[in-house]
């Protein structure tokens, strides 16, 4: 990331040249340039490529420019004579810049006959903070999603990639500082790491109703470094632990109406916490998950996709503090309104546990969201927006976080190639949990602002 840095900023010598860079006119911003050349090449002779009638390959072009007021996510100032460890950049509270996001992308799809269908994507995402270099990071996101129909039964198989090219330091907080609310997401994801998401299940179509069979997994392959926290009354150096989740199950569709099925589901999965410094997880378990939900449109309206139910759990070797009886629910929930041809609302609901990314615990994953876009006109919309983010851990830790984040987005489609797009987003983070408990817990605590305009070409 720093050789991509410096190419971009024009600092990076030419191989052969001793230390001589290239000329000012001709340095500089070389990989999305590139990238952006490549993009606008492959599509220089038609919009839209197409071989035998079957493939279709599209190019597109995004570029951001973004107002952040408080990158490091973090209102706490350091007491006087607090120090971090070498190497390590510290967070620094308020910390404003301006970010700029280049994204050049492709997609194709392949329709070889009417039993298999392919489309594919990649997205390389080139990001700079103009006045906090140490977040610079270059996001590569690639999708797979294959679908068809095999003797009467429709499958699809759905994966995506993401590989994070950027610092290999976890971040650093200086006392009363503490980790970020739900581990300071936005600053774990700048940093080097491999994620892989895969989905995949079938539908057999019965007389009455429908039977589909689901299996899953997800990999979090953390690549920063892990280092000792030996003056924890005067820095917190954040470690990042690996983590997987693989799963599978069956549900059963029972039809209640002409567009509308209730829902019968089971899942049995393992979760597994990797080592932190060598020391391995109390945390991995396997899941019996029993659920219930509907499915469909049961008016033209309003569209269902509502599944829920209780977590059964067997845990390997706990702390004595930890509730291993307890029981949890998971929930993936989304109901979609349409009140008028031109407004859509969106009420989404999801719950889950799993484990942590910066400590040895876990934690129940929760978030509401609702939205409303309403068309003004054929090219111009506007989307509302707010969202609560709950992480809430078990015993014996101390912690539960709560973040508020409204938004407002407006979108203009110029024409069929060109998007422009204005958007705000404001983020509260509230710690829940007594500083008696917690001595470092308001150290959580955070307001962030942004304010972006983006562009999007479709070649």
């Amino acid at each position: 990331m720093r050789r991509i840095t410096e190419f971009w900023k024009g600092d990076l010598p030419v191989p052969g040249q001793r230390g001589e860079g290239l000329p000012v006119a001709s340095r500089g911003r070389f990989f999305a340039s590139g990238l952006a050349v490549l993009v606008m090449t492959l599509t220089h002779v038609e919009a839209t490529w197409l071989v035998h009638s079957n493939l279709t390959l599209n190019a597109s072009l995004a570029v951001q420019e973004l107002y952040d007021d408080n990158v490091f996510i973090l209102d706490t100032r350091p007491a006087p004579g607090m120090t971090g460890p070498p190497g390590p950049t510290v967070s620094l509270p308020k910390r404003e810049s301006w970010v700029t996001a280049v994204t050049p992308g492709l997609t194709l799809q392949w329709r070889p006959g009417p039993g298999l269908n392919l489309a594919a994507s990649y997205a390389p995402e080139f990001t700079w903070f103009h006045r906090a270099s140490s977040e610079d990071f270059v996001a590569h996101r690639a999708s797979l999603n294959l679908s068809g129909v095999w003797e009467g039964a429709k499958w699809e198989w759905r994966h995506q990639w993401m590989g994070v090219d950027g610092s290999h330091w976890g971040p650093v907080t200086l006392r009363p500082g503490d980790c970020r609310a739900i581990g300071g997401i936005p600053l774990r994801d700048r940093r080097d790491a491999v994620l892989y998401r895969s989905q995949w299940q079938a539908t057999l179509s019965l007389s009455r109703g429908f039977v589909r069979p689901v299996a899953g997994v997800y990999i979090h392959d953390f690549r920063t470094e892990q280092l000792p926290n030996p003056e924890p009354n005067r820095y917190l150096y954040e470690n990042y632990i690996d983590r997987w989740d693989a799963w599978g199950g069956l549900d059963l569709g029972i039809p209640i109406g002409a567009h509308l099925h209730g829902i019968l589901g089971y899942r049995h999965g393992h979760q597994h916490q990797g080592r932190l410094r060598g020391a391995p997880s109390p945390y991995a378990n396997d899941y019996h998950r029993f659920l219930v939900g509907l499915e469909g449109s049961p008016v033209s309206w309003l569209k269902l996709a509502v599944l829920a139910g209780p977590d059964v759990r067997d845990w390997d070797q706990t702390p004595p503090a930890f509730h291993q009886s307890e029981i949890l629910y998971w929930m993936d929930a989304t109901v979609t309104v349409l009140p008028t041809r031109r407004d859509t609302l969106v009420f989404r609901a999801t719950r889950f546990e799993q484990p942590a990314f910066t400590s040895h615990s876990v934690y129940e994953d929760i978030r509401y969201e609702f939205s409303w876009r309403h068309q003004w006109t054929a090219g111009f919309s506007l989307t509302a927006g707010l969202t609560l983010y709950i992480g809430d851990w078990q015993a014996p830790v101390q912690r539960e976080d709560w973040i508020y984040t409204p938004g407002l987005t407006a979108s203009y489609r110029v024409n069929s190639h060109l998007e422009l797009e204005c958007s705000y987003t404001h983020d509260t983070a509230v710690n829940r949990v007594s500083t008696r408990l917690a001595p470092y817990a308001e150290g959580r605590e955070f307001n962030r602002n942004r304010l972006g305009v983006t562009m999007r070409y479709t070649f």
